[in-house]
């Protein structure tokens, strides 16, 4: 790993921020093609990560503490179940690439993990939202976790895949939307 410099931390995650936007999208992508994406050599790449199995435990962990910091700025534990609901699939919203491709890595393995912690606060969350009324009580919390994934996939790959129909903004917007109606007790109120 070259100096803890400025210079030097902006190029890992240059390369970092690639690997990411290229593997979400093809698992299999050449090295050649994450430094490309990235503006460097094949080089500078292996001057940062030795390998692929470098990058994506860079990665992994990258997604791990960013899913952490996303329940974080959602403020789980504030306000009505529903409200804290919107703030998470907002902030969702915002690392998506990322996200996307951790979730497909985890949804690689056969093996069930328990859930981490972050999970047990949207769980808790969900749960409130249930009780007080604001989060339809017939969706499961495993429902709705598992929906937000779903419409996160959808906004990832729907504007490369519709043909320029709808663009990034437009899926962002749609899914927001289909979530929040999906989730509300009184989708009318939405």
């Amino acid at each position: 790993m070259p100096e803890n410099t400025p210079a030097a931390e902006r190029t890992r995650r240059a390369i970092l921020e690639a690997g990411i936007e290229v593997l979400s999208t093809n698992p299999s992508a050449p090295l050649s093609e994450i430094a490309a994406q990235a503006g460097v050599s094949r080089s500078t790449f292996h001057r940062y990560f030795s390998d692929r199995a470098a990058l994506r435990e860079a990665a992994k962990t990258a997604a791990e503490q960013a899913w952490r910091e996303v329940a974080d700025r959602a403020r789980l534990e504030e306000g009505t179940g529903f409200e804290a609901y919107r703030r998470l699939c907002t902030e969702l919203l915002g690392g998506l690439s990322l996200l996307i491709w951790w979730w497909g890595v985890n949804a690689d393995t056969e093996d069930p993990k328990a859930p981490d912690e972050t999970e047990l606060r949207i769980g808790a969350m969900i749960a409130r939202g249930h009780e007080d009324g604001t989060i339809d009580p017939q969706l499961s919390v495993e429902w709705l976790a598992s929906s937000v994934w779903a419409m996160l996939y959808m906004v990832h790959h729907l504007p490369r895949e519709s043909g320029g129909k709808i663009n990034g903004f437009q899926a962002r917007q749609q899914a927001i939307r289909s979530l929040l109606k999906a989730a509300a007790t009184d989708p009318g109120t939405v």
